[in-house]
């Protein structure tokens, strides 16, 4: 991977990044954790989206959308923070719903984004 690539990652990361922490206090909080999970399934679906369409688009977009902004945008690291929070607090029911929940949406905007890209037209 050239330089370009590394680049348009580290600025889309950075976008994906910034666009997380400003979204994430407008989203709705009824659980500490939702809106971390709204977050990461919207970034499925864009993933999902991307990785489909990937041959009409420009050969970069990848790097700057799929690994640069859907990577920053998302959270592993949020996501098993907010995981191990409920399981000291003793909430493990809400943690094992949140997990749940993290995974099968998050497969299912997956799979939702790559039949939207696979409609998709140049």
């Amino acid at each position: 991977m050239g330089y370009a690539a590394f680049f348009l990652v580290f600025v889309g990361g950075a976008a994906g990044s910034l666009t997380r922490e400003l979204l994430a206090p407008l989203l709705p909080g009824l659980w500490v954790w939702l809106p971390i999970l709204i977050i990461n399934v919207v970034a499925s679906f864009l993933i999902g989206w991307l990785y489909v369409a990937r041959d009409r688009l420009h050969p970069r977009m990848m790097h700057l959308g799929a690994v640069g902004f859907c990577g920053g945008f998302s959270t592993f690291s949020h996501f098993t923070h907010d995981t191990s929070d409920l399981i000291m607090a003793g909430r493990v029911l809400e943690a094992f719903v949140m997990v749940a929940a993290a995974v099968g949406l998050g497969l299912a905007a997956a799979v939702a984004g790559e039949a939207v890209g696979g409609r998709s037209k140049p």
